[in-house]
């Protein structure tokens, strides 16, 4: 039997999802500071730590569209507990487990619980929280969650330093399973929003394959063979797109995403934003180091800029999602944005790298405007049942954004092969020139919402 939501728990909700959604971010960044000592402590070798770094990403945006359409059949409150819980258990035999092969085994059962962590927790948070509160909300939980992917990092190298690498997998364990008994007691009530569906099995299988393939392709750019897996890719995703539209309880509603629907604009500029931003820091930080010779320390404090900017606006650019229409924030991001990505072009072709501070305090404060207003969109262009759908598919659109990024940043760095400075300068600058221009199609998409959140 169906259950609604509790109007009465919302403030055990703004409490235990973004603690939820820190844990994930948290465990990806802090183990690659541990990586060496788990490498030596594991015997990897290098293609195993390639494979264990990794593989959190791939089933995360595999899994993701499929939990998040389970949470709207069957609950999202348990499912996200559920999530919580496979990453807490799965940081907890980490610890332990010896063999290499189950180690990665490990780590791509714990993307499936980040998938059940952010295809359920954005939509819960609006289906507990009053609208006029939402993106404030929202706002909260994607500051944890960046915070998570800042600290990672450095408290990972803190308890690496201070009580060995399996202090991390005994913190988010430990911190997981306290979160998830919260969630399960806390909000009970949370349960599904669309009863009685059928799973798309097929459906998942298919959308799981393409997006397999495209990870594979993504991390071969510089092969022969990432033609082939993306050509693949794409057969596999057009049939998935045939089959969603003959059968009656689809994965995705395409109708939320036809022509006019401010679903299909929202997941389109959060895709192409991605695409622009998130290869930047591969990039920046071989041409600091490599071409202009600043130290690793040195080039992560500038680096730094953009995410803590991103960290410290995101609660603020909620707050002025529930009073501000969602084009005017998200064009304002994304011009924002582009004009970083500009400065950072111009620094390539001038060689003033005292424009990066700047170029980077751009970029991130034009993700923090744009970000939570766009997810806030997402959801108010769906129906309550389709907040899973909606939390979903931009949580999906990030994924396989990050990943083309990555795969552009590195199929550029290959094409243009930099070895002196002058090299390295050219190379940022046809860089930062490629991602704005990814950023003002984002602009484009994010400029057509409309509706009454454009």
């Amino acid at each position: 039997m169906a259950h609604t939501a509790a109007p009465a728990r919302p403030g055990a909700a703004l409490v235990l999802i973004p603690l939820a959604s820190f844990l994930g971010p948290f465990i990806a960044t802090a183990v690659v500071v541990a990586l060496p000592q788990i490498i030596a402590a594991r015997g990897f070798t290098p293609a195993q730590a390639g494979w264990y770094t990794s593989a959190y990403f791939v089933t995360a945006a595999v899994f993701m569209m499929p939990v998040a359409r389970a949470g709207d059949l069957y609950g999202r409150g348990p499912v996200l507990g559920l999530g919580v819980a496979i990453i807490a258990i799965t940081a907890l035999l980490g610890a332990w487990v010896v063999d290499p092969v189950a180690q990665i085994a490990l780590r791509l059962v714990q993307g499936v619980g980040s998938a059940g962590v952010f295809g359920t927790g954005p939509a819960l948070l609006a289906q507990l929280v009053a609208p006029e509160r939402r993106g404030r909300a929202i706002g909260l939980n994607i500051t944890v969650t960046y915070i998570g992917l800042t600290a990672g990092p450095a408290l990972g190298g803190v308890l690496t330093q201070a009580f060995g690498w399996r202090s991390i997998f005994y913190f988010t364990g430990g911190v997981g399973l306290a979160v998830a008994v919260a969630l399960w007691r806390r909000l009970p009530r949370a349960a599904a929003s669309a009863p009685g569906g059928r799973f798309d099995f097929l459906g998942a299988l298919l959308l799981g394959a393409a997006l397999g393939l495209f990870w594979l392709a993504s991390g071969r750019a510089q092969h022969a063979d990432a033609l082939l897996l993306l050509g693949t890719a794409a057969v596999l995703l057009w049939w998935f797109i045939g089959h969603q539209r003959r059968t009656p309880q689809p994965l995705i509603d395409l109708a939320l995403l036809a022509p006019g629907q401010g679903l299909r604009y929202s997941a389109a500029a959060a895709l192409l934003h991605y695409c622009g931003v998130f290869g930047l820091s591969y990039v920046l930080s071989l041409v600091l180091q490599h071409g202009v010779g600043i130290g690793a320390a040195r080039a992560g404090l500038l680096m730094a800029v953009q995410p803590v900017l991103q960290t410290l606006l995101a609660v603020p650019a909620g707050r002025l999602a529930d009073r501000v229409p969602a084009r005017r924030l998200t064009t304002a991001g994304l011009a924002l944005t582009s004009t970083g990505l500009g400065l950072i072009t111009l620094t390539g072709i001038t060689g003033q790298f005292g424009l990066l501070p700047a170029g980077l305090a751009c970029i991130g404060i034009g993700t923090a405007l744009f970000v939570p207003p766009n997810q806030h969109a997402a959801l108010a262009a769906v129906p309550p049942s389709s907040f899973g759908l909606a939390a979903g598919l931009l949580q999906t659109t990030r994924l396989v954004g990050q990943m083309a990024s990555m795969a552009l940043a590195v199929l550029l760095l290959g094409v243009l092969a930099p070895h002196s400075p002058a090299e390295y300068q050219h190379a940022l600058a046809v860089g930062g020139a490629v991602f704005m221009a990814l950023c003002l199609c984002a602009l484009a998409a994010a400029s057509r919402r409309p509706g009454q959140n454009g």
